[in-house]
């Protein structure tokens, strides 16, 4: 791991040096702009306690001033310095981004599991754990919060880490913004935004028209999106919001995986199978939010929301027998919290309500044709969980305590029937003062996680019904850690412990091809370092992010001692950042992924790899207009690797190659 970390670093040196040669000659130290750290308090742990004294692990970035020269293709390009995060399948967009925190979210066959998404205080996790990233305006993004391990005593069910992701309230300094964006493989991105301000209300409305070929063949995507958010003030201490976000994307071809032999052969070909059956997706999706946030004096305020979602999915898998999937999902919740504090001490009660109604109905796939109806069942989850949280601070002393109880229940019209979940998550953290803003801490949590509905209905019999054998599992979480915080500089580390129990895994069979089951698989041991360091001066600013663990199975008559497929033991992230007051800024990012293992059994090691992003920017200003000129490599040492591994894959499909160095150019007009 040194040898490949030092190759980072040197490659990384080599182009700084060219890049600054090239665009930053000529400037003076007085031409830069100086940044100074500050504590901020932090929206996921639902309390207003600073970051550094919170007693456990959390992430957390301002996008702002960076946002302007990314691609904005993924959450991916985001993501890469959360330790303990790993991603994959940034590239199949018929699969979506496929998130893992500590291992959670790992046996995600498409979208997201065990991890809770939160965009802008509004839940994108539905009740029984399934989340997308399909409908989020990454243009919008103003920052992000990872807690990271269990959560569940906040936010319930399949909470084993939360990503709190917060997009603009208004655009800054103007009030148009037109962005267009072109690259490789086809790629072409419109962006339109405008602010509408009032003396008590701001709104933001954004459209988005986003399409490519994708790099492999049969990978093509195309996407339309509208998204408005309007904030009333109707007094200093009351505050309305609403969210309406709607999304359409019409094809997204998925190019399957193949095996090794394949991908010596073409890196850059779809499964044949995939072809012949035309596998894409299609989503149809409205999402609507309202919430409400009241402050009575100086120690009581309240914070409501309610939503509904309507997601329209039509997707199409590479087999005959229900090989397509019609499904219609009507997903709403309510949600208040009650929060009160006296000196330096906080305590709020909070409960949430979710529904979720899966009309799902399978086809036959005739080859890309539609045939006859073979399953068809309306599923449902309903969730009811209240909880409290309590933080009593002293003189160096923080201690922070949280309880909650989850109803989970859920069933199907072909189940006599239903199933029900009744569960208790504690957490109980400390954290301790040794200087000022230099803190130690120690944390316990836990988290429960149910198979997701679309896991409970892919039953191996091929019959209606749910698979009610898959049962949930469980997680107790450790940890210990320091934070430092400095003018200029941060730093954090923490060891982390995991026990789990029920590990939920994906497979696949012979007669379904490319169709993802699930099963149990025993207990698991999960135990890691993680560092993160960010360092400020002038106009540079340095990320670094490591994580070396381990995971693996426990207690398995076969497993036992394994490493969990589709999780790295290693992770070194390191990013180069520089801006000025004349406007150039660039970005220089690097990344080494270490081995890890494509099925349970371990016979399948995915090589380690790196990978490298450049990207930058040059803002023009001329009177009330603003250009701003961006563009970026990906890739830039053209390095083979594998976008996505398919778990447990039949056959030995469990590659998804990565596109090689690819370029990306655009222009932003702020009126």
């Amino acid at each position: 791991m040194r040898i490949l970390a030092v190759r980072i670093l040197m490659n990384i040196n080599i182009v700084t040096l060219v890049f600054l040669g090239t665009f930053v000659q000529g400037q003076t130290p007085t031409s830069t702009a100086t940044i100074t750290l500050e504590e901020v308090a932090l929206q996921a742990p639902k309390t207003e306690t600073t970051r550094s004294k919170l007693p456990f692990s959390i992430s957390a970035q301002d996008l702002s001033a960076y946002q302007a020269i990314y691609q904005q293709l993924s959450l991916q390009e985001y993501l890469g310095s959360v330790p303990g995060l790993f991603s994959q399948n940034a590239n199949n967009y018929a699969q979506d981004l496929r998130i893992s925190l500590r291992g959670f979210g790992a046996r995600a066959a498409f979208g997201i599991r065990g991890i809770k998404i939160i965009v802008d205080g509004i839940p994108e996790t539905t009740p029984d754990g399934q989340g997308q990233l399909d409908n989020l305006p990454l243009s919008l993004l103003k920052s992000f919060e990872v807690l990271r391990g269990p959560s569940a005593s906040l936010y319930g069910n399949a909470a084993g880490g939360v990503i709190y992701l917060n997009t603009l309230d208004e655009l800054e300094n103007h009030s148009i913004q037109l962005r267009t964006s072109l690259g490789a493989f086809g790629f072409q991105s419109y962006q339109f935004s405008t602010n509408l301000k009032g003396e008590n209300t701001t709104a933001i409305i954004h459209a988005n028209r986003t399409q490519t070929r994708g790099f492999r063949q049969f990978s093509g995507f195309e996407q339309n999106l509208f998204n408005a958010k309007i904030k009333h003030n109707y007094s200093p201490s009351s505050t309305i919001q609403l969210q309406l976000n709607y999304t359409n994307s019409p094809r997204a071809e998925d190019a399957g995986g193949i095996n090794l032999e394949d991908t010596e052969t073409d890196w850059s070909q779809a499964r044949q199978r995939n072809i012949a059956y035309d596998t894409y997706e299609s989503v149809d999706q409205f999402k609507g939010g309202l919430s409400w946030k009241k402050k009575w004096g100086n120690q009581w305020n309240l914070d409501t929301y309610g939503f509904y979602n309507y997601r329209d999915f039509y997707g199409k898998l590479p087999f005959e027998n229900g090989g397509i999937i019609d499904l219609t999902r009507n997903y709403f919740g309510l949600g208040t919290r009650l929060n009160y504090q006296q000196g330096k001490h906080r305590w709020q009660i909070g409960i949430e309500t979710a529904q979720q109604a899966d009309q799902r109905n399978r086809y036959l796939n005739l080859e890309g044709v539609q045939g006859a109806i073979d399953f068809s069942q309306l599923e449902r989850f309903d969730s009811f969980g209240i909880y409290l949280l309590d933080e009593v601070q002293w003189d160096k002393v923080l201690l922070r305590a949280s309880l909650r109880y989850d109803d989970l229940r859920l069933g199907a019209d072909s189940v006599v029937k239903s199933q029900a979940y009744q569960v208790l998550n504690p957490s109980i953290g400390i954290s301790y003062q040794v200087k000022a803003r230099k803190q130690l801490f120690a944390s316990f949590s836990s988290s429960f996680e149910s198979p997701a509905l679309s896991e409970l209905s892919a039953n191996p019999t091929g019959t209606e019904g749910l698979n009610l054998e898959l049962k949930p599992s469980r997680a107790l979480n450790y940890e210990l850690g320091w934070k430092g915080l400095w003018e200029k500089a941060r730093f954090e580390a923490n060891v982390f412990y995991i026990e789990s129990t029920n590990e939920i895994l994906p497979y696949e069979l012979e007669a379904f091809p490319g169709r993802s089951f699930y099963r149990n698989t025993g207990a698991t041991e999960r135990m890691g370092l993680e560092l993160f360091g960010a360092y400020q001066f002038q106009a540079w600013e340095v990320q670094l992010s490591l994580t070396q663990a381990q995971y693996q199975f426990s207690e398995s008559d076969t497993l036992n001692g394994n490493a969990l497929p589709g999780i790295p033991n290693s992770q070194l992230f390191l990013q180069l950042a520089y801006t000025t007051t004349s406007k150039w800024s660039f970005q220089l990012t690097g990344e080494h992924i270490g081995t890890f293992y494509a099925d349970n059994a371990n016979t399948v090691q995915v090589e380690a790899y790196q990978k490298v992003r450049l990207q930058g920017g040059k803002i023009i200003s001329l009177a009330s207009l603003e250009m701003n000129f961006f563009g970026g490599v990906n890739n830039l040492f053209d390095v083979r690797y594998f976008d996505n591994i398919r778990l447990n894959a039949f056959g030995n499909r469990y590659y998804e190659p990565a596109p090689g160095r690819n370029v990306f150019v655009g222009l932003q007009l702020n009126l």
